[in-house]
C-alpha cells in the first residue's frame, strides 16, 4: 500500500451523521470510547493510503466486503475506521463527518466519508485511515496537494529507518498497514532519532533528530522536511 502519509497525521474532528443510508456501529466499542456520537465533534487523527486521489486498494475493495468503492454510492470517499469505528464490521457502512484546521491546508469544513475497510494499527483512540481522495477533501480549494505532502511522478514509501543520535547504522521499519510503520527490537532505543524515507523514485529524505529523546506514543512530530 501507498504509505506518502507518514509524515503528516492530521488532526481532524468527527461526527456521526444520522441519514438513512447510514447507521452507527450497533454495540459499544468499549470503555471510555463513545458510540453515541450524535452530533458532537471529538477529536480524532487520520491518515491516508493509497493513491494520492485514489480510492485506498489498488482493487477497490475493503475488511467490509465492498466492491468498487471508487463507484456511487461511495466514489472514494471512504476510510478505514480503527476498533471504535469498525467495530468488527458492525460499522461498516456508517456516515461521518469529519474536518480539520491544522495545517493551513484545511479548509475546517465537514466532508462526509464512509467507512469500508478496517484499521488495525490505530495511532488514536479514533484513527480515520482516509483514502487519498478523502483525506485531500478535508483542504481548502487547491490545497489538497499540500494537505497530502504528496510529490507528483517520485512514487510511493517503500522504506522508512530510524537512526539513534551518535550512531551510524540505520534500522529498518516495516509497513504495518496504510500509513503506519513499526520496529520490533529486544531492547528500547534512545532517542533522539533521525529518520530517513525512501520514495518508489528512489530519493532518500532524511530528518535529523526528528522525533526527539524522551518522545511519547500517540504522539505527533513535525520534521520540516518533504520530498522535492
Amino acid at each position: 500500500m501507498a504509505s506518502s502519509s507518514l509524515l503528516l497525521a492530521s488532526v481532524v474532528v468527527a461526527a456521526m451523521v444520522s441519514a438513512v443510508s447510514c447507521g452507527p456501529p450497533k454495540v459499544p466499542p468499549g470503555p471510555n470510547i463513545t458510540a453515541s456520537y450524535g452530533d458532537k465533534w471529538l477529536e480524532a487523527r487520520a491518515t491516508w493510503y493509497g493513491a494520492a486521489k485514489g480510492a485506498g486498494r489498488k482493487d477497490n475493495s475493503g475488511a467490509c466486503g465492498y466492491k468498487d468503492v471508487d463507484k456511487a454510492p461511495f466514489l472514494g470517499m471512504n476510510s478505514c475506521g480503527n476498533d471504535p469505528i469498525f467495530k468488527d464490521g458492525k460499522g461498516c457502512g456508517s456516515c461521518f463527518e469529519i474536518k480539520c484546521s491544522k495545517p493551513k491546508a484545511c479548509s475546517d469544513k465537514p466532508v462526509l466519508i464512509h467507512v469500508t475497510d478496517m484499521n488495525d494499527e490505530p495511532i488514536a483512540a479514533y484513527h480515520f485511515d482516509l483514502f487519498g481522495l478523502a483525506f485531500g477533501a478535508m483542504a481548502k480549494d487547491g490545497k489538497d496537494e499540500e494537505l497530502l505532502k504528496y510529490v507528483a511522478g517520485d512514487g510511493d514509501v517503500v522504506e522508512v529507518e530510524i537512526k539513534e543520535k551518535g550512531s551510524e547504522e540505520w534500522k529498518a521499519l516495516k509497513e504495518s498497514w496504510g500509513a503506519i510503520w513499526r520496529i520490533d527490537i529486544p531492547k528500547p532505543l534512545k532517542g533522539p532519532f533521525s529518520v530517513r524515507v525512501t520514495t518508489e523514485g528512489g530519493e532518500k529524505i532524511i530528518a535529523e533528530d526528528a522525533i526527539p529523546d524522551g518522545w511519547k506514543a500517540d504522539s505527533v512530530y513535525k520534521s520540516n522536511v518533504q520530498a522535492k
